[in-house]
């Protein structure tokens, strides 16, 4: 049994890169996307250059922060400030619809900011990400961008990749929308993870996709998964965790073992 464990949002901001660091060094994290727009993007793609057993990729943020591109280009993704409508508004948009409402996304406009955010990881890490991963919202233009931005710079898009190679997502069930803090704050998920870790026993591969993190006053103002990162984190590193997997000899892979 092969398990690949991935955490998201690397650079996001300084606690959750360092906190993603610990899951590397200290635990069973073994691919992260980097978020490429935020002050915290060239912070984080120095250090994780320390770390070449981590597959590294690029999380296509298009909810938080500043754009990469010209946000005059890009007038439906940003308000009136140039900042990102945040993915609380998206989801709320995007829940009230029915078939017959216009996709929220202009695919010439994600297109164009994707293409940006891939470039500027070239610029900050000296080669193309090992995989594109979309962040927070899913639409079928939105969907349909990344995919085609990926294959124009030849990397794998991740949810065309995983379901490519028969990888089973092990179930999470407890990573709801809205997420208030209370709700974060009494979560265990270090015994959720264990509960259902049994579903990578079924399958030949799968994945577990986290957002292991520490909280800083950054992560407070730009993101509702803010307390439930150090619940992550705890889990990456329990040694419970890490326990099962050496029990069970489930192996620990990255997107590059499955190419």
């Amino acid at each position: 049994m092969k398990l690949l464990f991935q955490s998201d949002d690397y650079g996001f901001t300084e606690a959750i890169t360092y906190g993603i660091l610990k899951g590397i060094r200290e635990g069973v994290i073994r691919n992260t996307g980097l978020f490429t727009n935020m002050p915290s993007s060239a912070l984080a793609a120095s250090h994780i250059k320390d770390h070449p057993e981590c597959c590294f990729g690029v999380d296509i943020n298009i909810v938080a922060g500043r754009p990469v591109s010209d946000p005059l280009k890009i007038p439906g993704l940003v308000d009136e400030h140039g900042v990102f409508i945040a993915s609380t508004q998206r989801n709320l948009s995007i829940n009230s619809q029915n078939e017959k409402v216009a996709d929220p996304f202009i695919y010439e406009e994600v297109v164009l900011e994707a293409r940006a955010q891939v470039n500027r990881f070239i610029e900050l890490v000296g080669h193309k990400p090992e995989y594109l991963h979309p962040h927070s919202v899913m639409t079928d233009n939105l969907v349909r961008a990344l995919r085609d931005v990926a294959r124009e710079f030849e990397i794998p898009f991740s949810m065309e990749f995983l379901a490519n190679n028969g990888v089973h997502f092990v179930s999470n069930d407890w990573n709801p929308k809205p997420f208030n803090l209370d709700v974060q704050s009494k979560t265990d998920v270090t015994h959720n993870t264990l509960r259902v870790l049994p579903e990578v026993l079924e399958h030949e591969a799968s994945i577990i996709i986290c957002h292991a993190g520490f909280v800083d006053d950054a992560v407070l103002e730009n993101s509702t998964y803010s307390l439930i990162r150090v619940k992550d984190l705890a889990m990456a590193t329990s040694p419970a965790v890490k326990e099962y997997l050496n029990e069970h000899q489930i192996e620990l892979i990255t997107y590059r073992d499955l190419m």
